[in-house]
């Protein structure tokens, strides 16, 4: 992956004036490709606190009172921005009023691409009308994995693995 000259500056410039015996800036990141990115910068130097914890979505996240004081406390903050991550937008205007904030998706030279559908960013499809009784006999490996509808609770004994 590679890292942008604007992320690595910014980084740069969020540590500027810490030296070995001043305390590390609080640095506050949004999602977790973020917080490993961050903290490969920072490693020696501080360790960055991560908002959306685990398994967390970005897209229905609620703020928690450590996640507010992180953010109130933050010298710098790194998010993707408000088309990703809407719960930060306005606690990021209000509580992280005194931080440098990088908004990712606003990186000079970012290549935004465009919405990708179809191939692997669609879900299986399987539209067809067959009637599994049709063809009981044959071995539906390539298929064994999805929902059968309406008639799930058929004996499907070739399905089987």
């Amino acid at each position: 992956m590679k890292i942008s000259r604007v992320f690595l500056l910014a980084c740069s410039l969020a540590l500027l004036g810490t030296n070995a015996y001043a305390n590390p800036p609080a640095v506050v990141v949004s999602i977790k490709p973020i917080h490993s990115l961050v903290a490969g910068v920072m490693q020696g130097i501080g360790t960055p606190s991560l908002i959306v914890q685990g398994g967390g979505s970005p897209h229905a996240f609620t703020l928690r009172p450590s996640n507010a004081r992180a953010l109130q406390n933050a010298d710098v903050i790194f998010w993707v921005g408000p088309s990703l991550e809407t719960f930060l937008d306005g606690p990021i205007d209000t509580l992280g009023d005194k931080a440098r904030v990088v908004s990712l998706t606003e990186a000079h030279g970012l290549q935004h691409m465009a919405f990708r559908e179809g191939g692997p960013f669609e879900a299986h499809a399987h539209n067809h009308e067959d009637d599994h009784g049709d063809h009981a006999k044959d071995k539906h490996d390539d298929h064994k994995d999805h929902a059968h509808g309406n008639h799930a609770k058929d004996k499907h004994d070739d399905h089987k693995d």
